[in-house]
């Protein structure tokens, strides 16, 4: 029988499962002897729970200290994923990947803030790291798997508002996919990076960039960035950025809010970028340095409970893995009774190649990925999410059979 969990995921879900019981208590106001009594009755794990509870009391007596004295807040996210193949190559291996993520924000001057990401993950070498390091799915299985240091500072920059909050300008190692694409529904709980943002989308993560936006009502926006198309995130950028050959993204994006007759929200996003790398021909003949895209983004609220998104988007498939790609999907909060918090979502994605890529690498005209997960919010701060994920002709290698990867992702945030 294939066993779906390695020796060190255990270890975390041990370390979890003692943060759960310990945030529990604290978020009910109990004492310890509110604790499971299968944790007290092992001595290991009361231990840990107390080291754990006395930690956890004191990171956030610190923020709220930090908080009132300096305005300063902080943040902190760990998650760690599992995943395994139980169908398709490589059927039987398995991958853990442990993230985590320390955020600093910090008011400077006048509705002027200074933002500060360090994070890292387990994986080390060239990406794809975790379980796309086996699949090689063109769509991604795993958002975190590119990734590729313990530690390293991810975004330095600045945040200012201006014009009665209408304008927002933001410049310094930022990760602007963030801002751009963005998608209330499509969002990063799933596994997936293809259904959280635009697969064609040129996103480039932690370079040096420049973002201005202007809200021209609470119902409609426009915004325009530039960043690093050589930058590498876990670098400071500044040899890529100012090194008198560089390559730069340009982009556009015009966003409207709107509100159906039941009053629920719904937000549609219209993108362009320009992406000026020298990018190879798939047919052998030579370069192309403009690589123009277009892109549309739409989420909808149904109900208080379900909400749907969708995605599309548009480049040249001459020199690109994917001429176009599209997703959509569907989230509901509160799907099973009495688990108002919990969070069942679904999702599919497509890329589509060119003639001339297919031709050139005898590949497939498609890869197509379904995503199916559910979500439990066990308190405040902790989370267990049960996911399966399923990618048909991975890699447009049309050798590849169709892989089912279940997995399980452990999250904690501070």
């Amino acid at each position: 029988m294939v066993t779906l969990l390695d020796n060190r995921f255990v270890n975390y879900m041990i370390i979890i499962l003692s943060l759960t019981a310990v945030t529990t208590a604290t978020d009910s106001h109990t004492t310890t002897s509110s604790v499971p009594v299968s944790l007290k009755a092992n001595k290991e794990h009361s231990s840990l729970s107390n080291l754990t509870s006395n930690t956890l009391a004191e990171w956030q007596q610190t923020r709220k200290q930090w908080q009132d004295q300096y305005s300063t807040q902080v943040s902190l996210i760990l998650m760690d994923t599992h995943q395994h193949i139980v169908d398709g190559p490589h059927q039987g291996k398995g991958r853990n990947l442990f993230w985590w993520d320390l955020t600093v924000k910090q008011p400077v001057w006048d509705k002027g803030t200074l933002i500060v990401k360090t994070r890292g993950s387990n994986t080390d070498g060239t990406p794809p790291n975790g379980i796309d390091a086996l699949v090689r799915s063109q769509l991604t299985t795993q958002w975190a798997a590119y990734e590729t240091e313990l530690f390293y500072v991810a975004n330095v920059y600045l945040e200012q508002k201006f014009l009665a909050d209408k304008l927002l300008v933001a410049i310094g190692k930022l990760g602007l996919p963030y801002y751009f694409d963005d998608n209330r529904i499509g969002s990063w709980d799933f596994f997936s990076h293809s259904l959280i943002r635009n697969r064609v989308y040129p996103h480039r993560y932690h370079t040096i960039s420049a973002l201005a936006r202007y809200d021209w009502n609470d119902r409609c926006y426009t915004q325009i960035g530039i960043n690093d198309g050589d930058g590498i995130r876990s670098e400071t950028g500044l040899n890529t950025a100012f090194d008198g050959d560089s390559h730069w993204i340009t982009q556009m994006e015009f966003g409207v809010k709107a509100l159906s007759s039941e009053g629920h929200e719904g937000n549609y996003r219209l993108q362009c970028w320009n992406d000026n790398s020298d990018l190879k021909r798939h047919d052998g003949s030579g370069y192309r340095n403009n690589n123009l895209g277009i892109g549309l983004s739409c989420d909808q609220m149904l109900t208080s409970q379900w909400g749907v998104f969708f995605r599309c988007g548009f480049v040249n498939g001459k020199v690109n893995t994917f001429q176009q790609s599209w997703s959509l999907g569907a989230t509901c909060r509160g799907f099973l009774p009495e688990r108002e918090l919990d969070t069942l979502g679904l999702g599919i994605a497509q890329g589509i190649t060119h003639e001339d890529y297919r031709e050139a690498y005898h590949t497939t005209s498609s890869e197509t990925l379904m995503e199916l997960y559910y979500k439990i919010k066990l308190n405040t701060h902790m989370s267990v999410q049960l996911d399966l994920i399923s990618v048909f002709n991975p890699g447009t290698n049309p050798e590849s059979e169709t892989t089912i990867i279940p997995g399980v992702r452990l999250g904690a945030s501070f």
